[in-house]
Parts: structure tokens; C-alpha cells; sequence
């Protein structure tokens, strides 16, 4: 391979997302922080999940057990109910932090 001449111009087309580059993304959603793990961020099964519309699947196995019932206990309702209204806000926001769709609330990378 080839080696690159000092001061020549380096591609960053291909430089991961900044969200991608921590060991952890963290996702703020309705006042709470969740934390996902980078390796989860890129598994491809769970990726699967979301292209098969299984976004509840998906964003069960990304936070990972306690995160995913942390959130579901946050966002009950006063009959106990969570409405999946609440739902597609949190979805955005971790496909979003993760590099996934786009949508309107924001995620960040944390180490």
C-alpha cells in the first residue's frame, strides 16, 4: 500500500458520524439520558428489526432490558399505559443518534 505524501489532501467522506465515535451514544429524550453501546449501534440483527418495521424490537435490543423498562416506567400514563405516541418521539431521537432516519430531536456521543 501505498504511502500518502505530507500535506496531501485526506477523503472524509468516510469518516464515521460523530455520534458513532464514542464508546457510548447517549440519547436525551423527555429530560432522561439513555446510553446505548457503539457495538449495538452497529448490529446488523437489530438493524434488520428496523427495516423490517419491528421498531419496538429494535429499540429494545439497542437500550438493552433495564434502559427499555427505565423508559417504558417514565412514560406511563396515569392509567399506567404507555401510549405509543410516546413511542415514535423516542424512536426518532435514538435513530437519529445512531445515524439512522431523521427526525427532530437530537442524540450525542459520549465516552
Amino acid at each position: 500500500m501505498s504511502e500518502i505524501p505530507d500535506g496531501a489532501k485526506v477523503p472524509t467522506d468516510h469518516q464515521p458520524k460523530a455520534e458513532a465515535r464514542g464508546a457510548v451514544i447517549a440519547v436525551e429524550h423527555n429530560g432522561a439520558t439513555y446510553q446505548i453501546d457503539r457495538e449495538n449501534a452497529d448490529n446488523l440483527e437489530l438493524m434488520e428489526f428496523t427495516e423490517d418495521g419491528k421498531y419496538i424490537s429494535a429499540i429494545r435490543g439497542y437500550l438493552g432490558v433495564d434502559q427499555w423498562s427505565a423508559w417504558k416506567e417514565a412514560n406511563r400514563d396515569e392509567k399506567g399505559r404507555v401510549r405509543s405516541g410516546d413511542f415514535e418521539g423516542f424512536l426518532d431521537a435514538v435513530m437519529r443518534a445512531i445515524g439512522g432516519e431523521s427526525g427532530n430531536s437530537s442524540g450525542s456521543a459520549t465516552s
